[in-house]
Formats: C-alpha cells, sequence, structure tokens
C-alpha cells in the first residue's frame, strides 16, 4: 500500500525520463531508433525500449551489451516471443512469426527507474552514441 501511494509520482518521472530518451535517442537513427508510440495511450513506461539496427553496426547484441556494461550501464532483454516459450511450442508446434522475430532481434531495454536523473538518461545515450558510431560498418 505504501508503494501505491507513490505510484503517481512514479508514473510522472518514468513520462518525464522517457521523453528525455526520446529526445536523445531521435539524434543516434538510424543506428537506434525509439519504439513507435500510440499518442492516446497513458503508459506507466515499466521499460524503455530502443531498436538497434544491427545491420549497420560491426557488433551483436550480445557485444553491444557487453560494451555498456563495461561503462557501469545494464540493460536487458525483454521477452523472448512467445511463440517461441517451449511450452507453446509444445503446445502448438514450431511457428514463424517474422514481425515478432524481427522485434526480438534488435530489442534492448535500456535502464528506468523513478530515481533516475537527466543525466542519468544523458549518460545511457552518451555510451550507446559512442559504441554505435566506433562500430558502425
Amino acid at each position: 500500500l505504501s508503494q501505491l501511494r507513490k505510484l503517481e509520482s512514479f508514473v510522472t518521472q518514468r513520462q518525464k525520463l522517457v521523453a528525455h530518451y526520446d529526445q536523445l535517442v531521435a539524434e543516434l537513427s538510424p543506428a537506434v531508433t525509439c519504439l513507435d508510440r500510440v499518442n492516446e495511450l497513458h503508459t506507466g513506461w515499466h521499460l524503455y525500449v530502443v531498436l538497434i539496427n544491427f545491420d549497420i553496426l560491426t557488433i551483436d547484441r550480445s557485444e553491444l551489451i557487453s560494451q555498456l556494461t563495461e561503462r557501469d550501464i545494464g540493460t536487458q532483454v525483454h521477452y523472448i516471443p512467445l511463440h517461441q516459450q517451449p511450452y507453446y511450442q509444445k503446445r502448438y508446434g514450431p511457428s514463424t512469426l517474422s514481425g515478432a522475430e524481427s522485434y526480438y532481434e534488435r530489442c534492448l531495454s535500456l535502464p528506468l527507474f523513478p530515481s533516475m536523473l537527466d543525466q542519468d538518461v544523458e549518460r545511457v545515450v552518451s555510451a550507446l552514441r559512442d559504441i554505435t558510431l566506433a562500430n558502425q560498418a
């Protein structure tokens, strides 16, 4: 219950951070892009996910994550497509969903939490910029 009292301020802070991320990540295109938005939706921003264009980079996602980790920036990949989960493959058999697979191959979740500051977002994007610029084909 104590956390629920903080929910509105958490969501407001996350929205502010996402807007800052969006502004800075826009400058990294075409190597890194934001996800498309549905403007009429109000979201709590559990995750901040970007899409990485690995076709123009000389590194893969594992190496990108490793280089960000070396700079004390934790990232993660969310989520393995449902049709690739063992339960669904066993129950329904293998299937190909090219949209889900393409998204999964390119997605990366960047740090996002209510106690982050604008400077934290700037540090994350600066590191992402440095790494992608140094590793463009």
